[in-house]
């Protein structure tokens, strides 16, 4: 979908992205990529040391429930990024399809606030209130 009708006129309540804003989204959306990707790996490099510390040393039951602890939050932590890159992953895919800043549920436009604010954003607020609503 195109901001912009056969007249050369912006559809009426969207504002034209130019492609100077979409390449500074697709440039923060591809460090964003790289911070999260960093952040995933210093997960996965936690979790490696404890299991190799783990093997030569009989850890006490403090230091068991605080590992417990800190392997739920980074679970979770790690399922957030996941989320996040995917979000990212399918926005850059916009970019190279030109349909960035269309929402993907309602092919309505995204304002450009949200994508400023959120540049992973693949749907307008209202669509993703409903499909968070779907989930429970």
């Amino acid at each position: 979908m195109d901001a912009v009708r056969e007249s050369g006129h912006p559809i009426a309540g969207r504002e034209a992205l130019d492609p100077q804003f979409v390449e500074r989204q697709r440039a923060r959306l591809e460090d964003m990529r790289r911070m999260l990707l960093r952040a995933h790996a210093g997960i996965e490099e936690e979790e490696r040391e404890w299991s190799e510390s783990s093997q030569y040393a009989r850890p006490d039951a403090e230091d068991v429930a605080a590992r417990i602890l800190a392997g739920e939050v980074d679970t979770a932590l790690d399922q957030a990024i996941m989320r996040r890159l995917a979000l990212i992953q399918r926005a850059l895919e916009k970019v190279g399809e030109g349909s960035y800043g269309v929402c993907d549920d309602t092919g309505e436009p995204i304002p450009r606030g949200r994508l400023e604010a959120v540049p992973e954003a693949i749907y307008t607020l209202e669509a993703q209130k409903a499909r968070e609503r779907k989930r429970g």
